[in-house]
Protein backbone atom coordinates (compact mmCIF):
# COMPACT_ATOMS: atom_id res chain seq x y z
CA UNK A 1 0.00 0.00 0.00
CA UNK A 2 0.80 3.37 -1.24
CA UNK A 3 0.45 6.94 0.12
CA UNK A 4 1.17 10.63 -0.52
CA UNK A 5 0.33 13.82 0.85
CA UNK A 6 -2.53 15.96 -0.34
CA UNK A 7 -2.11 19.31 1.27
CA UNK A 8 -2.68 18.36 4.75
CA UNK A 9 -4.54 15.12 4.66
CA UNK A 10 -3.18 11.59 3.57
CA UNK A 11 -4.48 9.67 1.35
CA UNK A 12 -4.15 5.50 0.81
CA UNK A 13 -3.68 3.60 -2.42
CA UNK A 14 -5.49 0.25 -2.48
CA UNK A 15 -3.60 -1.99 -4.78
CA UNK A 16 -6.43 -2.21 -7.16
CA UNK A 17 -6.10 1.77 -7.34
CA UNK A 18 -2.24 1.00 -7.87
CA UNK A 19 -2.94 -1.47 -10.42
CA UNK A 20 -4.78 1.23 -12.82
CA UNK A 21 -4.76 -0.49 -16.23
CA UNK A 22 -2.70 1.34 -18.76
CA UNK A 23 -4.86 2.94 -20.45
CA UNK A 24 -7.15 3.97 -17.66
CA UNK A 25 -3.48 5.61 -16.37
CA UNK A 26 -2.88 7.91 -20.04
CA UNK A 27 -7.05 9.16 -20.43
CA UNK A 28 -6.80 10.35 -16.56
CA UNK A 29 -3.40 12.42 -17.77
CA UNK A 30 -4.70 13.91 -20.57
CA UNK A 31 -7.23 14.90 -18.38
CA UNK A 32 -5.65 16.28 -16.28
CA UNK A 33 -3.36 18.58 -18.77
CA UNK A 34 -6.38 19.44 -20.67
CA UNK A 35 -7.87 21.28 -17.55
CA UNK A 36 -4.21 22.58 -17.13
CA UNK A 37 -3.78 23.81 -20.36
CA UNK A 38 -7.38 25.58 -19.64
CA UNK A 39 -6.89 27.03 -16.64
CA UNK A 40 -3.75 28.62 -17.48
CA UNK A 41 -5.11 30.17 -21.01
CA UNK A 42 -7.91 31.40 -18.25
CA UNK A 43 -5.32 32.68 -15.49
CA UNK A 44 -3.11 34.19 -17.83
CA UNK A 45 -3.76 35.56 -21.28
CA UNK A 46 -0.99 36.29 -23.20
CA UNK A 47 0.08 39.85 -23.44
CA UNK A 48 -1.26 41.73 -26.63
CA UNK A 49 1.58 43.22 -29.43
CA UNK A 50 2.91 46.15 -28.80
CA UNK A 51 2.48 48.43 -31.83
CA UNK A 52 3.48 52.12 -30.27
CA UNK A 53 5.58 52.57 -27.21
CA UNK A 54 4.19 56.02 -25.62
CA UNK A 55 6.15 58.47 -23.36
CA UNK A 56 4.54 61.50 -21.97
CA UNK A 57 6.71 64.33 -22.38
CA UNK A 58 5.60 67.42 -20.17
CA UNK A 59 7.91 70.60 -20.92
CA UNK A 60 8.18 74.14 -20.10
CA UNK A 61 7.82 75.68 -23.50
CA UNK A 62 6.60 78.66 -22.23
CA UNK A 63 7.08 80.89 -19.15
CA UNK A 64 10.17 81.65 -17.18
CA UNK A 65 12.31 78.05 -17.94
CA UNK A 66 11.10 78.48 -22.03
CA UNK A 67 14.77 78.43 -23.03
CA UNK A 68 15.56 74.92 -21.44
CA UNK A 69 11.83 73.29 -22.52
CA UNK A 70 13.14 74.31 -26.60
CA UNK A 71 15.96 72.26 -25.73
CA UNK A 72 14.26 69.23 -24.91
CA UNK A 73 11.47 69.55 -27.36
CA UNK A 74 14.47 69.47 -29.57
CA UNK A 75 15.90 66.44 -27.13
CA UNK A 76 13.00 64.67 -27.58
CA UNK A 77 12.21 64.96 -31.81
CA UNK A 78 16.17 63.67 -32.08
CA UNK A 79 15.08 60.24 -29.95
CA UNK A 80 12.64 59.41 -31.68
CA UNK A 81 13.91 60.38 -35.09
CA UNK A 82 16.98 57.75 -34.12
CA UNK A 83 14.84 55.04 -32.97
CA UNK A 84 11.99 54.97 -35.31
CA UNK A 85 14.92 55.45 -37.95
CA UNK A 86 17.68 53.12 -39.65
CA UNK A 87 20.62 55.11 -38.72
CA UNK A 88 22.99 51.61 -39.48
CA UNK A 89 26.76 52.96 -38.71
CA UNK A 90 25.67 54.87 -35.35
CA UNK A 91 26.78 52.43 -32.62
CA UNK A 92 24.20 53.75 -29.81
CA UNK A 93 21.01 52.43 -28.21
CA UNK A 94 18.26 51.53 -31.46
CA UNK A 95 20.45 53.01 -33.61
CA UNK A 96 20.58 50.55 -36.36
CA UNK A 97 17.18 49.55 -37.51
CA UNK A 98 13.87 50.74 -37.10
CA UNK A 99 11.42 50.68 -33.92
CA UNK A 100 12.41 48.48 -31.33
CA UNK A 101 13.82 45.02 -32.11
CA UNK A 102 12.66 43.56 -28.53
CA UNK A 103 9.03 44.53 -29.28
CA UNK A 104 8.71 43.04 -33.13
CA UNK A 105 9.37 47.06 -34.36
CA UNK A 106 6.98 49.25 -32.85
CA UNK A 107 7.97 53.02 -33.07
CA UNK A 108 8.62 55.02 -30.13
CA UNK A 109 5.92 58.04 -29.82
CA UNK A 110 6.65 61.36 -27.84
CA UNK A 111 3.15 62.56 -26.57
CA UNK A 112 4.73 66.31 -25.93
CA UNK A 113 2.49 68.80 -23.40
CA UNK A 114 3.53 72.33 -22.54
CA UNK A 115 3.26 72.88 -18.79
CA UNK A 116 4.03 76.78 -19.18
CA UNK A 117 6.66 76.23 -16.35
CA UNK A 118 3.85 76.20 -13.79
CA UNK A 119 4.35 73.35 -11.07
CA UNK A 120 0.52 72.66 -11.02
CA UNK A 121 -0.43 72.28 -14.87
CA UNK A 122 2.59 70.11 -14.81
CA UNK A 123 0.54 67.68 -12.16
CA UNK A 124 -2.45 68.01 -14.29
CA UNK A 125 -1.03 67.56 -17.28
CA UNK A 126 0.95 64.23 -16.27
CA UNK A 127 -2.30 63.07 -14.44
CA UNK A 128 -4.12 63.26 -17.76
CA UNK A 129 -1.11 61.35 -19.61
CA UNK A 130 -1.40 58.18 -17.51
CA UNK A 131 -5.13 58.54 -17.62
CA UNK A 132 -6.46 59.46 -20.68
CA UNK A 133 -3.47 58.33 -23.00
CA UNK A 134 -2.16 55.34 -21.43
CA UNK A 135 1.62 56.63 -21.50
CA UNK A 136 4.20 53.77 -20.86
CA UNK A 137 6.72 56.32 -19.30
CA UNK A 138 6.57 59.77 -18.44
CA UNK A 139 9.53 61.92 -19.20
CA UNK A 140 10.52 65.30 -17.96
CA UNK A 141 9.91 67.99 -16.54
CA UNK A 142 12.99 69.00 -17.33
CA UNK A 143 13.43 71.81 -13.81
CA UNK A 144 14.06 69.77 -10.81
CA UNK A 145 11.62 72.32 -8.71
CA UNK A 146 8.48 71.05 -11.19
CA UNK A 147 10.05 67.15 -11.45
CA UNK A 148 9.56 67.31 -7.19
CA UNK A 149 5.80 67.88 -7.66
CA UNK A 150 5.10 65.42 -10.65
CA UNK A 151 6.90 62.39 -8.47
CA UNK A 152 4.56 61.59 -5.99
CA UNK A 153 2.26 61.47 -9.52
CA UNK A 154 4.18 59.02 -10.93
CA UNK A 155 5.03 57.01 -8.19
CA UNK A 156 1.91 56.77 -6.96
CA UNK A 157 0.81 55.49 -10.62
CA UNK A 158 3.42 53.36 -10.72
CA UNK A 159 5.39 53.88 -14.24
CA UNK A 160 8.92 55.22 -14.99
CA UNK A 161 9.67 58.58 -14.64
CA UNK A 162 12.94 60.15 -15.43
CA UNK A 163 14.41 63.37 -15.42
CA UNK A 164 17.95 62.99 -16.58
CA UNK A 165 19.12 67.66 -16.78
CA UNK A 166 17.54 67.86 -13.51
CA UNK A 167 20.37 68.09 -10.87
CA UNK A 168 18.97 68.56 -7.21
CA UNK A 169 20.09 65.58 -5.14
CA UNK A 170 17.21 65.41 -3.23
CA UNK A 171 15.28 64.10 -6.34
CA UNK A 172 17.16 61.10 -6.11
CA UNK A 173 17.28 60.69 -1.87
CA UNK A 174 13.17 60.11 -1.51
CA UNK A 175 13.63 56.49 -1.53
CA UNK A 176 11.41 56.23 -5.03
CA UNK A 177 10.99 53.21 -6.73
CA UNK A 178 9.97 54.36 -10.18
CA UNK A 179 12.09 57.68 -10.74
CA UNK A 180 15.30 57.39 -12.22
CA UNK A 181 18.60 59.87 -13.32
CA UNK A 182 20.91 58.92 -16.00
CA UNK A 183 22.63 62.76 -15.29
CA UNK A 184 24.73 63.72 -12.07
CA UNK A 185 23.65 65.34 -9.30
CA UNK A 186 24.96 68.89 -7.90
CA UNK A 187 26.81 67.56 -5.11
CA UNK A 188 28.87 66.45 -7.82
CA UNK A 189 28.78 69.04 -9.99
CA UNK A 190 29.02 72.00 -7.31
CA UNK A 191 31.92 70.25 -5.70
CA UNK A 192 33.47 70.46 -9.21
CA UNK A 193 33.51 74.03 -9.25
CA UNK A 194 34.98 74.91 -5.45
CA UNK A 195 38.02 72.19 -6.42
CA UNK A 196 39.04 74.15 -9.64
CA UNK A 197 38.66 77.12 -7.37
CA UNK A 198 40.75 76.29 -4.80
CA UNK A 199 43.47 74.83 -7.06
CA UNK A 200 43.13 77.36 -9.65
CA UNK A 201 45.97 79.69 -8.01
CA UNK A 202 48.26 76.96 -8.02
CA UNK A 203 48.25 76.67 -11.52
CA UNK A 204 48.39 80.18 -12.83
CA UNK A 205 45.35 81.53 -11.49
CA UNK A 206 44.33 84.78 -9.53
CA UNK A 207 46.24 84.53 -5.91
CA UNK A 208 43.83 86.93 -3.99
CA UNK A 209 40.15 85.26 -3.83
CA UNK A 210 39.53 85.29 -0.56
CA UNK A 211 35.85 86.13 -0.65
CA UNK A 212 32.34 85.07 -2.05
CA UNK A 213 29.20 86.07 -2.63
CA UNK A 214 25.88 83.20 -2.74
CA UNK A 215 23.58 84.55 -5.31
CA UNK A 216 20.52 81.94 -5.84
CA UNK A 217 17.07 81.83 -6.83
CA UNK A 218 14.33 80.23 -4.49
CA UNK A 219 13.30 77.33 -6.53
CA UNK A 220 14.51 73.92 -5.34
CA UNK A 221 17.62 73.85 -7.87
CA UNK A 222 18.86 76.86 -6.68
CA UNK A 223 18.50 76.35 -3.32
CA UNK A 224 20.41 72.57 -3.26
CA UNK A 225 23.19 74.47 -5.09
CA UNK A 226 23.10 76.95 -2.36
CA UNK A 227 23.25 73.88 0.01
CA UNK A 228 25.95 72.03 -1.15
CA UNK A 229 27.91 75.63 -1.64
CA UNK A 230 27.51 76.79 1.89
CA UNK A 231 29.26 73.83 3.17
CA UNK A 232 31.94 73.22 0.41
CA UNK A 233 33.03 77.41 0.01
CA UNK A 234 34.33 77.26 3.47
CA UNK A 235 36.09 74.05 2.87
CA UNK A 236 37.83 75.52 -0.04
CA UNK A 237 38.95 78.77 1.85
CA UNK A 238 36.75 81.12 1.02
CA UNK A 239 34.83 83.90 3.19
CA UNK A 240 31.08 83.78 2.69
CA UNK A 241 30.29 87.64 2.83
CA UNK A 242 26.72 87.47 1.29
CA UNK A 243 24.06 85.21 0.89
CA UNK A 244 21.27 86.37 -1.23
CA UNK A 245 18.33 84.52 -2.59
CA UNK A 246 16.44 85.86 -5.29
CA UNK A 247 12.63 85.34 -6.26
CA UNK A 248 12.48 82.50 -9.49
CA UNK A 249 11.35 85.29 -12.48
CA UNK A 250 12.44 88.71 -11.37
CA UNK A 251 12.09 91.30 -13.30
CA UNK A 252 14.27 93.61 -11.69
CA UNK A 253 17.55 93.01 -9.44
CA UNK A 254 18.52 96.65 -9.23
CA UNK A 255 18.14 96.29 -5.53
CA UNK A 256 20.36 93.07 -5.37
CA UNK A 257 23.55 94.32 -7.09
CA UNK A 258 23.60 97.58 -5.13
CA UNK A 259 23.96 94.45 -1.87
CA UNK A 260 26.26 92.82 -3.70
CA UNK A 261 28.14 95.48 -4.93
CA UNK A 262 28.70 96.74 -1.12
CA UNK A 263 29.40 93.09 -0.42
CA UNK A 264 32.40 93.57 -2.53
CA UNK A 265 33.59 89.48 -2.89
CA UNK A 266 35.96 88.48 -4.67
CA UNK A 267 33.73 85.46 -6.58
CA UNK A 268 30.25 85.57 -7.17
CA UNK A 269 28.43 81.99 -7.40
CA UNK A 270 25.72 82.67 -9.30
CA UNK A 271 22.72 79.85 -9.72
CA UNK A 272 20.27 81.41 -11.73
CA UNK A 273 18.12 80.76 -14.81
CA UNK A 274 18.99 82.24 -18.06
CA UNK A 275 16.02 85.17 -18.13
CA UNK A 276 17.19 86.16 -14.49
CA UNK A 277 20.68 86.62 -15.10
CA UNK A 278 19.73 88.30 -18.14
CA UNK A 279 18.43 90.43 -16.05
CA UNK A 280 21.45 90.69 -13.76
CA UNK A 281 23.51 91.03 -15.91
CA UNK A 282 22.29 94.24 -17.31
CA UNK A 283 21.20 95.96 -13.63
CA UNK A 284 24.90 95.19 -13.34
CA UNK A 285 26.20 96.51 -15.89
CA UNK A 286 24.26 99.83 -14.69
CA UNK A 287 25.87 99.87 -11.61
CA UNK A 288 29.59 98.65 -12.88
CA UNK A 289 29.58 96.16 -10.88
CA UNK A 290 31.87 93.10 -11.62
CA UNK A 291 33.12 90.78 -9.43
CA UNK A 292 36.71 89.11 -10.08
CA UNK A 293 35.50 85.68 -10.57
CA UNK A 294 31.67 85.30 -11.64
CA UNK A 295 31.38 80.84 -11.43
CA UNK A 296 28.08 79.84 -12.36
CA UNK A 297 26.08 76.64 -11.91
CA UNK A 298 23.60 76.16 -14.74
CA UNK A 299 24.23 73.56 -17.87
CA UNK A 300 21.87 76.26 -19.82
CA UNK A 301 24.81 78.70 -19.85
CA UNK A 302 26.41 75.88 -22.37
CA UNK A 303 23.69 76.65 -24.71
CA UNK A 304 24.90 77.79 -28.09
CA UNK A 305 21.75 80.07 -28.30
CA UNK A 306 23.13 81.90 -24.52
CA UNK A 307 26.51 81.23 -25.80
CA UNK A 308 25.90 83.30 -29.03
CA UNK A 309 23.88 86.31 -27.17
CA UNK A 310 26.93 86.64 -24.85
CA UNK A 311 29.13 86.69 -27.42
CA UNK A 312 26.99 89.67 -28.83
CA UNK A 313 26.95 91.79 -25.85
CA UNK A 314 30.57 90.44 -24.54
CA UNK A 315 28.02 90.17 -20.95
CA UNK A 316 29.40 87.13 -19.44
CA UNK A 317 32.97 87.55 -20.28
CA UNK A 318 35.46 86.26 -17.66
CA UNK A 319 32.69 83.89 -16.34
CA UNK A 320 33.39 80.10 -15.57
CA UNK A 321 30.70 77.71 -14.81
CA UNK A 322 30.62 74.42 -14.80
CA UNK A 323 29.08 70.85 -16.84
CA UNK A 324 29.48 67.36 -16.47
CA UNK A 325 31.20 67.09 -19.41
CA UNK A 326 33.78 68.07 -21.33
CA UNK A 327 32.20 69.63 -24.55
CA UNK A 328 35.24 69.84 -26.57
CA UNK A 329 36.11 65.91 -25.93
CA UNK A 330 32.71 64.84 -26.40
CA UNK A 331 32.57 66.65 -30.07
CA UNK A 332 35.51 64.08 -31.11
CA UNK A 333 33.16 61.27 -31.03
CA UNK A 334 32.20 60.51 -33.93
CA UNK A 335 28.78 59.11 -32.11
CA UNK A 336 27.88 62.47 -31.14
CA UNK A 337 28.86 64.36 -34.29
CA UNK A 338 26.24 62.14 -36.22
CA UNK A 339 23.47 62.57 -33.35
CA UNK A 340 24.41 66.00 -33.99
CA UNK A 341 23.65 66.18 -37.44
CA UNK A 342 19.50 65.04 -36.63
CA UNK A 343 19.82 67.70 -33.72
CA UNK A 344 20.25 69.98 -36.30
CA UNK A 345 17.15 69.27 -38.24
CA UNK A 346 14.94 69.87 -35.60
CA UNK A 347 17.10 72.91 -33.69
CA UNK A 348 17.72 75.10 -36.63
CA UNK A 349 20.92 74.38 -37.13
CA UNK A 350 22.23 74.62 -33.89
CA UNK A 351 24.62 72.28 -31.92
CA UNK A 352 23.55 70.38 -28.96
CA UNK A 353 24.51 71.81 -26.01
CA UNK A 354 25.49 70.58 -22.29
CA UNK A 355 21.86 70.05 -21.92
CA UNK A 356 20.78 68.50 -24.60
CA UNK A 357 23.50 65.67 -24.27
CA UNK A 358 22.35 65.16 -21.43
CA UNK A 359 18.72 64.50 -22.30
CA UNK A 360 19.08 62.57 -25.40
CA UNK A 361 21.66 60.20 -23.70
CA UNK A 362 18.79 59.99 -21.07
CA UNK A 363 16.40 59.30 -23.69
CA UNK A 364 18.39 56.54 -25.72
CA UNK A 365 19.20 55.10 -22.75
CA UNK A 366 15.45 54.64 -21.92
CA UNK A 367 15.03 53.50 -25.36
CA UNK A 368 17.44 50.66 -24.74
CA UNK A 369 15.45 49.98 -21.43
CA UNK A 370 12.29 49.04 -23.27
CA UNK A 371 13.96 47.22 -25.82
CA UNK A 372 15.52 45.28 -23.22
CA UNK A 373 12.57 45.02 -21.34
CA UNK A 374 10.58 43.27 -24.02
CA UNK A 375 7.56 44.55 -22.84
CA UNK A 376 5.90 47.51 -21.76
CA UNK A 377 4.64 46.45 -18.50
CA UNK A 378 5.66 48.61 -15.50
CA UNK A 379 7.25 45.85 -14.02
CA UNK A 380 9.23 45.13 -16.43
CA UNK A 381 10.26 48.24 -17.16
CA UNK A 382 11.07 49.03 -13.63
CA UNK A 383 13.56 45.91 -13.19
CA UNK A 384 15.04 46.62 -16.97
CA UNK A 385 15.51 50.00 -15.91
CA UNK A 386 17.60 48.81 -12.45
CA UNK A 387 19.49 45.89 -14.39
CA UNK A 388 21.05 48.95 -16.72
CA UNK A 389 24.60 48.35 -16.95
CA UNK A 390 25.86 50.56 -19.96
CA UNK A 391 29.36 51.08 -21.10
CA UNK A 392 30.69 54.72 -21.73
CA UNK A 393 31.15 53.61 -25.38
CA UNK A 394 27.67 53.15 -25.90
CA UNK A 395 27.27 56.86 -24.98
CA UNK A 396 27.59 60.31 -26.78
CA UNK A 397 28.81 62.21 -23.46
CA UNK A 398 31.71 61.27 -21.65
CA UNK A 399 29.90 59.72 -18.46
CA UNK A 400 31.66 56.59 -17.35
CA UNK A 401 29.02 54.24 -18.18
CA UNK A 402 24.92 53.87 -16.83
CA UNK A 403 24.63 52.31 -14.00
CA UNK A 404 21.94 52.74 -10.72
CA UNK A 405 21.79 53.19 -7.26
CA UNK A 406 18.57 54.03 -5.92
CA UNK A 407 17.42 55.84 -9.22
CA UNK A 408 21.30 57.89 -9.33
CA UNK A 409 23.10 57.04 -12.36
CA UNK A 410 26.54 56.35 -10.10
CA UNK A 411 28.92 56.37 -13.07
Amino acid sequence: MRRFESGRRLHFLSRAEVRMPRLSRRLVLVAIVIVAAFGVSRMAPAQSKVTEVLVGSVLPLTGNFASLGQQYLWSAQTAEDIVNNDYPDLQIPLGPGKGFPGLGGAPIKFIVRDDQSRGEQARTIVEQLISVNKVHWINGEGTSGITSLIQPVVESAGIPLSCHPCASPTLTEKGLKWFFRTGPNDKTMVASVFTFLKEWPEKGGPKDLKTIALFTCDNLFCQDNRKVATDLAPKAGFKIVLDLTTKTGATTLASEVQRLQAANPDVLFNVQYPAETVVFENDAKRAGFMPKVMATSNGAYSDETWLQAQKKTNGAAGWLGRDPTAIDLAHERPAWKKVNEIYKKYSRGQNMGELAMREITGLLWMADVINRARSVEPAALQKAANETNMAPEQLIIDYKGIRFENGQNVL
